[in-house]
C-alpha cells in the first residue's frame, strides 16, 4: 500500500527530474567535449612518449569546453597533431542556431578554419566547411562529451 507521503515523495522526484531534461535540453553545447586517436603500441609512439601510457599521448585530438547562455556560446579549445608535436588552442564566442553552430578559427601555424559544429545527445558532429593554409585541426569527426551538463553551469 502506496501512502500519501511516498506518493508525494514519488511526484516530487518525477518533476525534479523533468526539470534537470528540460535545462539540459535548452544548453545542448554545455560541457566538455572531446575526439583522439591513440597509437596502438609503443612503437608508434615518438622516442620522448615511449615510457607514458598510450592513453596520455593522442596522435591527433580535440578538446572544447563551452559555456552557453541562450545562443551565446564561450569557451575554449585546443588541438594536436604529431603525438603533441602540433598544438593550437583558442578561445570561442560564436552564436548558435538550435544545435548547431558555425565559427572561424585561425591556426597558429598561419591557416583558417571554418567549422561547423552540430550536437546530437552527448555527441558533437565537428566539421571543417572552410580551409586555407597550414593547420593541424582534424576536417571531420564526431566528439564526445566528457563531462556531465549540470543545470546550474
Amino acid at each position: 500500500m502506496i501512502t500519501n507521503f511516498t506518493r508525494r515523495l514519488i511526484l516530487l522526484s518525477l518533476v525534479i527530474f523533468t526539470a534537470f531534461i528540460a535545462a539540459s535540453a535548452q544548453r545542448p553545447f554545455q560541457g566538455e567535449w572531446k575526439w583522439a586517436i591513440y597509437a596502438k603500441s609503443r612503437s608508434e609512439l615518438p622516442p620522448a612518449y615511449r615510457d607514458a601510457k598510450l592513453s596520455e599521448v593522442p596522435a591527433a585530438s580535440v578538446w572544447l569546453k563551452i559555456r552557453q547562455r541562450g545562443n551565446k556560446l564561450t569557451g575554449e579549445y585546443s588541438a594536436s597533431r604529431r603525438y603533441l608535436a602540433k598544438l593550437e588552442e583558442g578561445d570561442l564566442d560564436v552564436s548558435a542556431k538550435g544545435k548547431t553552430a558555425e565559427f572561424e578559427i585561425a591556426s597558429s601555424f598561419g591557416g583558417k578554419l571554418t567549422i561547423r559544429i552540430t550536437v546530437t545527445g552527448n555527441r558533437m558532429h565537428w566539421k571543417a566547411i572552410k580551409e586555407k593554409g597550414e593547420h593541424y585541426f582534424p576536417l571531420d569527426v564526431v566528439l564526445r562529451r566528457i563531462k556531465p551538463r549540470r543545470p546550474s553551469e
